[in-house]
């Protein structure tokens, strides 16, 4: 600010007067005065970033600056929310069961469709290891308690039904009893031996009229003999 001298003309301004210095009690007389010290500066003068109470503004984008944050306890759960729900995991334990390795297929698509969601990806080659181990030992107790069974009464059935028919065209039976025989019925009498041998009871129908019926015993490949 500038004082005007009342009587210069309009055009003459006078400067503005000098602050006024601070003398030291304590100096000698023939010291120089010295101007008072300047007062405390504003932190913001100082530093662009700095803060009226102290601190300094961390720079946008740090992990410090947390303007424009959820003013939330947990704002991760909150973004969390935000994203897809991640593909369930039980069509992988379906194909799994059903496929056994081949799950494995289901287990990665769905695994790479949660890593693009943000989501865990664990759940879907768990339930792909647990459930390979189960249905493995599932089938196995299956095909060894039914399947395999089934599979060697269907075999026995046959050596069963060529053995009526050897026995029939053998002519040793007829030859035996004494006269032509007809529609041969054998029916197993054991389970089958460790040296492939299994015994029948075979039932004949003479021709001349009556039934008979012998024991023998036959191995897979059709040869027989006479069973005591």
């Amino acid at each position: 600010m500038t004082v005007q001298n009342p009587d210069a003309p309009p055009w003459a301004v006078s400067p503005d007067p000098e602050p006024p210095v601070a003398r030291d009690p304590a100096a000698p007389p023939g010291a120089r005065e010295s101007a008072a010290p300047p007062g405390p500066r504003d932190p913001a003068a100082r530093d662009p970033a700095a803060l009226p109470f102290g601190g300094v503004v961390p720079p946008y984008g740090s992990p410090a600056n947390k303007h424009g944050q959820l003013l939330v306890r947990f704002p991760g759960e909150v973004h969390g929310s935000a994203r897809p729900l991640a593909p369930s995991w039980r069509p992988v334990v379906f194909w799994t069961f059903f496929l056994s390795v081949l799950g494995v297929i289901a287990a990665m698509r769905r695994s790479g469709r949660a890593r693009r969601y943000g989501r865990e990806r664990a759940p879907y080659w768990t339930a792909f290891g647990v459930t390979l181990v189960v249905g493995a030992a599932f089938w196995s107790a299956l095909a060894y308690s039914v399947a395999l069974p089934a599979y060697r009464h269907v075999q026995e059935t046959k050596l069963t039904t060529a053995l009526e028919d050897t026995v029939l065209n053998d002519g040793r039976i007829a030859k035996l009893v004494g006269a032509p025989v007809t529609n041969p019925r054998c029916t197993p009498a054991g389970d089958r031996g460790s040296d492939g041998l299994r015994t029948y009871a075979c039932r004949f129908t003479l021709v001349a009229g009556g039934e008979t019926s012998v024991f023998v015993e036959a191995d897979r490949n059709g040869n027989w003999e006479m069973g005591d």
